[in-house]
């Protein structure tokens, strides 16, 4: 592709580090051994992952373990441990994911027990200083985990409206990014969400209230996942469908994400259903190699003074071909006006730009300097 006048194009593939959100799935099938197979292939090609790890599940496999370990035959809040200081220390990126559904979650017979009427982290607590306690409480216990600071967060399910509490707690707690906006989403159920008035679908911005309001006031910043706007019928792709409902996903998950759609099994509901306006996100789990690249080379530019970047999500339990994923990093790796970055890097050269109410720039000139997280391509690739 060609360069823009702001420079290289940046991406930052980040992934959702989680089991299902109805407390399914197998941490070792559905978390870690995707997670492994991920990283390792990116390391091929000196792309650094950012996992969005999911404190909140993590910290019931902790408080669990023994009844988890004799189930399981093996203890999940180990391996996710292990394994996030491991790729810590080999150069991926690990940052805070909350479910907060997970929040004071019961097990019982052999099954998680979650609240899914609290699935925002403003529904937890009525005042501000209780919440900034508990992100705190969480970003503590993640950086204790990887060794690195975390400053960025991505709400679980997507779900960060209402926001006000949350976005006060990050502030306070010196998480100064979040990813949680997809421009053009809209839906009432699981929870509320309406990211149809957010900014734009791939520039940052400033946020004090609400993440899908720009405040130039504002003391955190949001990143959205890159998406454009399409149909539905546009998400039939065998990706897509493979990564919702293979045997790979627990039956009960299947069954709920259709109950959530809530499609009218009409001919005229399924007609309505597929011509409904949806975003189609930059998801490397549910789009081929090709369509991401034309998706990312078609990006419109980023207006002038911001820096040219876009976010790409994935999740590690719809992960399950290697070879389309290696394929992808290969020939956007090829591409001489492309760059991985993480969402580390990302933070701190916001955080070493300019202050609230100067502007957007928060690198001189609309470009960033040098990106530390770079992984080493090994010799001989």
């Amino acid at each position: 592709m060609q360069n823009s006048q702001q420079g290289l194009r940046r991406l930052s593939l980040t992934v959702d580090y989680e089991i299902f959100g109805n407390g399914t799935g197998d941490v070792r099938r559905h978390v870690t051994e995707p997670t492994e197979r991920m990283c390792r292939i990116a390391e091929k090609y000196g792309v650094p992952v950012t996992v969005f790890f999911e404190l909140e599940e993590y910290l019931h496999f902790v408080k669990h373990s023994r009844e988890l370990t004799t189930a399981l035959g093996y203890d999940p809040a180990e391996e996710m441990r292990r394994q996030a200081a491991d790729l810590a220390n080999r150069g991926h990126d690990i940052q805070l994911h909350l479910h907060p559904q997970w929040y004071e979650a019961e097990r019982e017979g052999g099954e998680w027990r979650l609240h899914h009427h609290r699935l925002t982290v403003d529904a937890l607590f009525d005042n501000q200083a209780e919440t900034t306690a508990y992100l705190r409480e969480r970003k503590e216990a993640l950086e204790a985990i990887s060794g690195r600071p975390v400053t960025v967060y991505r709400a679980g399910g997507f779900a960060a409206q209402p926001g006000v509490k949350l976005l006060g707690a990050m502030a306070a707690t010196g998480i100064m990014v979040g990813s949680s906006v997809v421009k053009g989403m809209h839906r009432e159920r699981p929870h509320p969400l309406d990211f149809r008035r957010a900014p734009a679908a791939r520039r940052m911005w400033r946020v004090s209230n609400d993440v899908a309001r720009e405040d130039p006031e504002g003391r955190v910043w949001e990143m959205p996942v890159y998406s454009e706007m399409g149909r539905r019928y546009q998400q039939l792709t065998w990706h897509r469908l493979k990564a919702k409902f293979s045997r790979h996903v627990p039956k009960a998950r299947q069954q709920e994400m259709m109950d959530q759609l809530g499609v009218r099994k009409t001919p005229g509901g399924i007609l309505s259903f597929l011509a409904q306006p949806v975003p189609i996100k930059l998801d490397y789990h549910n789009l081929t190699p090709g369509a991401l690249l034309r998706m990312i080379r078609r990006a419109p530019a980023a207006p002038l003074g911001d820096p040219d970047v876009l976010v790409l999500i994935g999740h590690t339990k719809e992960h399950s071909d290697d070879r389309e994923f290696e394929t992808f990093l290969r020939r956007a790796t090829a591409d001489s006006g492309l760059q991985f970055i993480s969402m580390t890097d990302l933070a701190a050269q916001l955080n070493a730009g300019k202050e609230p109410g100067n502007g957007r720039d928060p690198v001189a000139g609309g470009t960033f300097g040098a990106v530390t997280s770079q992984i080493p391509v090994p010799v001989g690739r």
